[in-house]
């Protein structure tokens, strides 16, 4: 039923309530065991709710609930139970960032630059295309240095109210990270937090007074504070979505300059960051004609979307956590050809294609033809409807580029070579359509061929 080779992990709980940090704990546990295998495991318990709670966690692992309460001679049985919760969890239907280890595929050589860099004392700036992965390989990267004892501290720019806000979770984020590591007794007396690690100063005194604690507490930790940071390009006053607060949060990461620049010390700051357009670091000068002292402050790191083998194994991987086989090679090769690799993209595509089976068939075998059906949906929250999206997105951070594919990818013969021209004329006109994954490297050609077929079929 499930295509395991090794055991499969079962938990007896005896509480009438299970608490979702269990989960972890079960997690963890089973990461470490090479008898078991990591992707799914069972759960007994009494609690009537676990289910809801599993299926909130859809994605990340496969979990077989066993309500205690219901076995007797007139109860589904084990298998059908199994049968039952393999046949409704759809693992594929996943849209939100991944948190725990086990949903999260491939990335092997950006997780390795990226630790590198930060270990060097080097900042990074991950940029791609929404919803490529960018916040989950963030997670992933955080969750590692923290359980290797780093002082993490994480910040999400479009939760932000303005640059007070930000100044303050910075703070606060630290003062709790460096108390869980070290113990509250260690922390300095600081100006602006309390020995709750909460403001007790006004945001006047705050704003004078912050970056001196910053950094005392940067010195406490011994090593440098490792501060991830969210949607980041939105802190870009000429493109950001903020309206006058992006000014006021521009100079508070300015001010943070010099403690991002202290590389080769143990002490002060390595930056994580993560947007779809990277202007903030690209362009020496602001719209205003101001200079950008952020300019070339990390490192560039782009994010295309998965390789042939890294799509693959998460196709195979989501499918045997419900149930449904994919053997056969030519629905990969479809859905690379359409989809280039894009996790959302292909995800839904798979998830449209298992629910053509039928609820009582375990295991469902993934077809050709299913797959090719699901691409021809048009419907909200289709793939091919997401498809257009994304090149949507794209024209709002590069216009230009966004128009010249679209030219290149038109049904129109004159509208094709129009843009074949201008693209031969200066291939940087669509610079970041390669690193993105929109086309492939060094070419005109589509990616993701949904897209393509997205842009002729809004001609129509």
């Amino acid at each position: 039923m499930f295509d395991a080779h090794l055991e499969i992990q079962l938990v007896y709980v005896e509480y009438v309530e299970v608490e979702p940090r269990l989960l972890e704990l079960i997690q963890r546990r089973i990461a470490s065991n090479g008898r078991v295998d990591h992707g799914l495991f069972m759960i007994a318990s009494l609690d009537k709710d676990v289910d809801r709670l599993l299926r909130r966690r859809r994605g990340e692992f496969a979990a077989i609930d066993l309500p205690l309460g219901q076995l007797g001679s007139t109860a589904p049985d084990v298998r059908q139970r199994m049968s039952a919760v393999l046949t409704t969890v759809d693992h594929y239907d996943m849209t939100t960032p991944i948190h725990d280890p086990g949903g999260f595929f491939g990335r092997i050589q950006e997780l390795q630059q990226i630790a590198s860099a930060i270990d060097r004392g080097q900042s990074v700036g991950v940029f791609g295309l929404r919803k490529t992965g960018k916040t989950s390989l963030l997670n992933l990267i955080a969750g590692r240095r923290r359980s290797a004892g780093r002082p993490v501290v994480w910040v999400d720019i479009s939760g932000l109210a303005d640059a007070d806000d930000f100044r303050v979770r910075m703070l606060e984020r630290a003062w709790e990270c460096l108390a869980e590591l070290g113990g509250e007794r260690d922390l300095p007396r600081l100006r602006t937090l309390n020995r709750a690690g909460e403001l007790k100063v006004s945001l006047a005194l705050m704003r004078v007074h912050w970056l001196r604690d910053l950094e005392a507490l940067s010195k406490t930790s011994g090593t440098r504070l490792e501060v991830f940071i969210d949607e980041i390009d939105q802190l870009y006053p000429d493109r950001s979505f903020l309206g006058s607060a992006a000014n006021e949060l521009l100079i508070a990461l300015t001010q943070l300059r010099g403690m991002i620049q202290s590389v080769g010390t143990d002490e002060g700051m390595v930056l994580i960051c993560a947007g779809v357009d990277p202007a903030l670091f690209e362009r020496p000068l602001l719209r205003s004609g101001a200079d950008n002292l952020l300019y070339k402050l990390v490192r560039l790191m782009f994010l295309a979307p998965l390789t042939r083998e890294e799509m693959q194994d998460m196709v195979r991987d989501l499918g045997r956590r419900m149930g449904v086989r994919v053997r056969d090679h030519q629905v990969i090769d479809f859905l690379y050809s359409e989809y280039g690799g894009h996790a959302l993209l292909t995800r839904k595509a798979c998830s449209l294609a298992s629910k053509k089976r039928a609820r009582d068939e375990v295991p469902w075998h993934m077809t050709l033809l299913s797959v090719q059906s699901a691409a021809e949906e048009k419907g909200e929250g289709s793939p091919f409807q997401q498809a257009g999206e994304i090149l949507e997105s794209f024209d709002e951070w590069f216009a230009e580029e966004a128009g010249l594919l679209r030219e290149l990818w038109s049904r129109d013969a004159e509208e094709r070579e129009l843009g074949r021209l201008l693209y031969e004329e200066d291939h940087r006109r669509i610079a970041h359509a390669g690193p993105y994954g929109l086309v492939v490297a060094d070419t005109t050609t589509p990616r993701i061929r949904a897209i393509e077929r997205a842009v002729r079929a809004a001609e129509d």
